[in-house]
């Protein structure tokens, strides 16, 4: 009988049968110069297979470096550098000269300056204003077999330092183990340990095991049309074995966060809507009803743009000019109006759009027949200074439903069903006021690392936003903040997160719905 055995594995049994003792994972890996995990791997497929046998199990103390360890490990001790780099400079130097080397971060120097004097090694003395260095006639020769860098060398690969395994003498043992834990550069850990031994059907296999040349890797086009694979052996395939782990593409979180936002709405019966960047203020402003001269302007402060200076393009005179007369003494909506010269010049200049809401307006003036749904999920921009929950460009979620018979009750309804879709439950309302809908509230919602924020506001569009367009029935609209409910929907406390690069967090990052 053939058996199938792949070059590490043969490498495995043959070791067992020439030691002709139990022997762990660990010591098989350290005599093979193999991966700890790869040996764990193969002697997990060889042990079901029945070719080898646990014998005992016991449990192993032993030191995991800290990076730190891991960083001294690989560079040297702070001392020994300091040591070496004084050597280097005549046996003396001041602190401003070791510095300038670079030899040693900031935060070594004084590691290296205390632990060199504490192990007798320098002596140090102020001279001119400044803290010189000497070293003692021992230096140079003790940092050559010093317990403590062989200790952290042993294990710099593997980053695992069992001290039985490094010849010290008891006293150093102890004076390593105590300044590993003092200086925080490993931790002591414990590990179950295994041996195993070749059991009689390892020692038939190992005889009669196929080499590598007999077995088939790859399966190629002609072996396929030939058939000749049936009469052959493959090579196998350990599928549990460790690999490098993979990060295949996949869209950025927010992103993701946004496609589903758009899931939601338009399982809700809404269809999406677009609008321009660069925005006239009619539509931006003068058609929700806010006047041209009013504080309530302030509030959504715009960029102005320069280049092209405009005007605006405003296709719809007649709206226009029953706006301007909403503006000046209410038309024919029974409101008295904002009483102001209305300036057809402010109405057309151009300015990047500071609410989605303008696209509600643009949809309105098109579609005058109930019921009405629409919303829209883009950019909108004001010059807000950056904080955590503040940016200058910012995602709105705009919505509006019009027909008869809408209330409060179910604008509230849409919003808490818009925030539950995307994962987020904690959702209170109180009342606010804007200038073009009354009633109107402002919705909030939990972030855990801020607690309550507000993510936007919502009402019934005011008669005076509605009737110039030729709307007579109720419609309800909303304006919400969809960087807010990621930061609460992922778990986010600063919203500049969003926009991250970070491919560490990236490749973390997942939706919680």
């Amino acid at each position: 009988m053939k058996y199938r055995l792949s070059e590490k594995a043969r490498q495995i049994l043959n070791h067992l049968s020439t030691m002709k003792r139990p022997l762990s994972a660990s010591s098989i890996a350290k005599s093979l110069g193999l991966k700890d995990e790869t040996v764990r791997s193969l002697l997990r497929s060889l042990r079901q297979r029945k070719l080898i046998e646990d014998k005992e199990t016991t449990r192993i103390e032993f030191y995991q470096l800290t990076p730190e360890g891991q960083h001294f490990a690989t560079k040297g001790l702070p001392e020994i550098r300091l040591v070496k780099l004084l050597a280097k400079q005549g046996d003396e130097g001041s602190v401003e000269s070791i510095a300038k080397e670079k030899v040693l971060k900031p935060s070594e120097q004084t590691l290296a300056l205390g632990w060199a004097r504490q192990n007798k090694w320098i002596s140090v003395s102020e001279r001119d204003g400044h803290t010189w260095m000497k070293l003692m006639s021992n230096a140079t020769e003790a940092i050559k077999q010093h317990p403590l860098q062989l200790a952290l060398e042993s294990a710099e690969e593997s980053g695992l330092l069992q001290l039985d395994d490094v010849k010290f003498e008891k006293k150093d043992l102890r004076r390593i183990q105590n300044t590993l834990r003092k200086r925080k550069l490993a931790e002591l850990v414990s590990r179950q340990t295994i041996t195993v031994s070749i059991t009689s059907k390892g020692h038939q296999a190992l005889k009669a095991a196929l080499t590598d040349e007999e077995l088939i890797r790859d399966l190629s086009p002609d072996l396929l049309k030939s058939e000749s694979w049936k009469d052959q052996d493959f090579m196998p395939y350990n599928l549990r074995a460790p690999t490098s782990p993979l990060y295949p593409g996949k869209k950025h979180p927010f992103v993701e966060f946004i496609d589903r936002l758009k899931r939601v709405l338009i399982g809700l019966g809404f269809q999406e809507a677009k609008g321009p960047l660069v925005e006239i203020e009619f539509w931006n402003n003068d058609a929700l009803f806010m006047p041209q001269d009013h504080v309530a302007r302030e509030v959504h402060d715009a960029y102005q743009i320069k280049t092209p200076k405009g005007p605006g393009r405003i296709i719809d005179e007649s709206a226009l000019k029953r706006v301007a007369k909403t503006h000046e003494n209410g038309w024919t909506t029974g409101s008295t109006g904002w009483r102001y010269p209305y300036s057809f010049d402010i109405a057309r200049r151009l300015v990047m759009r500071s609410q989605t809401t303008s696209v509600s307006m643009r949809f309105l003036s098109k579609h005058k027949k109930p019921p009405i749904t629409m919303f829209s999920i883009d950019r909108n921009f004001r010059p807000e200074k950056f904080d955590a929950t503040h940016s200058a460009e910012f995602i709105q979620i705009e919505g509006i439903i019009g027909s008869k018979d809408l209330t409060l009750r179910d604008l509230m309804g849409y919003i808490k069903a818009i925030a539950k879709g995307v994962g987020v439950e904690k959702l209170k309302f109180k009342p606010g006021f804007f200038p073009f809908t009354e009633p109107s509230v402002e919705s909030f919602i939990f972030i855990p690392e801020l607690g309550w924020r507000e993510f936007g506001g919502s009402g019934i569009f005011r008669p005076e936003v509605t009737l110039p367009f030729g709307i007579d029935f109720p419609v309800l609209a909303w304006g919400l903040g969809a960087d807010r409910l990621a930061m609460a929907a992922l778990g986010i406390g600063d919203i500049r997160e969003l926009a991250t690069r970070n491919l560490g967090q990236l490749r973390k990052a997942s939706m919680r719905f």
